[in-house]
């Protein structure tokens, strides 16, 4: 196996460990929007953790440094074309934006109801506001729309900067959406909007 080949396995199986990461926690994170109980927000906290843990900040660093390896190797420049400036400039928006505001935010929700299921108190809307919060949410419902960005610039390789600006549009609107819409379809029966 040639050291592109090498390079080019590495950079796929990083992006299949940071999509699924990514999936994997949206939908334990859809799990706390929509429950009520404690126990299961805790767990959903706690799922969060070992997902970005496990899958997406490795799979985030497999990516990263294939990547940089993969544009030195093929000799295109790291602002030659859109398409490469868009992957890496919303990997490391992404990367960034990851490992500090959601880092923190998803582990104080996870210390939060680790601590409240100890002390048996009831999930409240003190705690639940702390992982709904609109800042929060945005951060959040970031990942997979701009997640997709990226695989788009990677595998459609467009050559102008509107196809790349429209994509990062369309990624923003689709955020937009799930900001607007999965607290209401997930929310527990009987619950008020936020």
């Amino acid at each position: 196996m040639d050291y592109y080949t090498l390079l080019k396995f590495a950079h796929i199986i990083g992006f299949i460990l940071l999509g699924g990461g990514l999936l994997a926690v949206f939908m334990s994170e859809f799990q706390a929007y929509k429950t009520s109980d404690i126990c299961t927000f805790a767990e959903a906290a706690r799922y969060t953790a070992i997902f970005y843990d496990a899958f997406a900040a490795p799979g985030a660093i497999l990516v990263g440094v294939s990547g940089f390896f993969l544009v030195l190797e093929l000799g295109i420049g790291f602002f030659a074309e859109p398409w490469v400036v868009g992957m890496w400039g919303l990997f490391l928006f992404e990367f960034i934006e990851g490992n500090t505001v959601t880092r923190v935010q998803f582990r104080r929700t996870l210390r939060r109801s680790q601590d409240a299921l100890k002390r048996g108190n009831p999930l409240t809307h003190d705690l639940r506001d702390e992982a709904r919060g609109l800042f929060n949410k945005v951060t959040h419902f970031l990942d997979i729309p701009l997640f997709t960005v990226i695989v788009y610039c990677g595998t459609v390789r467009p050559d102008t900067w509107v196809h790349v600006l429209v994509a990062i549009g369309a990624g923003v609107l689709m955020a937009a959406l799930f900001v607007v819409l999965v607290p209401r379809i997930a929310r527990p029966w009987g619950a008020t909007p936020d």
